[in-house]
């Protein structure tokens, strides 16, 4: 059985801009994966809609950012990814129940023929206007924003232990090791 989490993408305002329900899948100590399948609704501020792809969000200890990627619900096939930078968090474990981040309006974005892309810098600077937390960060951010670009066009770094893709979606019937074992087969 699979832990279930909840999801929480918070603003610097502290209020919630987004939230969901996924499954941890236990495939490192080194970070945190999620899971959220074919018709989880995910309710966000401006409203809730269904998820109409397999999802993986992962969380790293301390790091700066996190990244969602979308797989194809037929055959599993990579379709987008998107990666916040974000405060960095606490860090989470395999029997977490709860996962919290705090986005920093900045994102990379990754389209389904792999390009990449940056947005929202016009978001970061309403916002840094507006929070000092923001403009004291901003050197981090941007840092981070650049790297995590750089790493998503390569799929190095942090992106070298996600799938392109989508080994399987019946996870709840394998044992940890079997879930480690088709995951490395599925990132050769």
């Amino acid at each position: 059985m699979l832990l279930e989490v909840e999801i929480q993408k918070m603003l610097v305002d502290g209020s919630e801009w987004g939230a969901w329900k996924g499954y941890q899948l236990p495939l490192s100590d080194e970070y945190v994966s999620i899971w959220t399948p074919v018709g989880t609704p995910m309710h966000w501020r401006p409203g809730t809609w269904i998820l109409e792809r397999h999802s993986l969000t992962y969380f790293w200890p301390h790091a700066w950012y996190t990244i969602h990627i979308g797989y194809d619900q037929q055959d599993g096939h990579f379709v987008s990814g998107y990666c916040d930078v974000v405060l960095p968090t606490d860090p989470y474990t395999s029997t977490s129940q709860r996962l919290i981040y705090v986005d920093l309006y900045v994102d990379v974005v990754i389209r389904e023929d792999f390009s990449v892309y940056t947005k929202d810098q016009e978001v970061f600077e309403r916002a840094a206007q507006r929070y000092p937390l923001v403009e004291q960060v901003r050197q981090r951010s941007f840092e981070v924003l650049a790297w995590l670009e750089e790493q998503a066009k390569e799929w190095s770094g942090p992106f070298a232990v996600i799938p392109r893709r989508l080994p399987l979606v019946d996870w709840e019937r394998l044992s940890v090791e079997e879930m480690r074992a088709a995951w490395r087969t599925a990132l050769q």
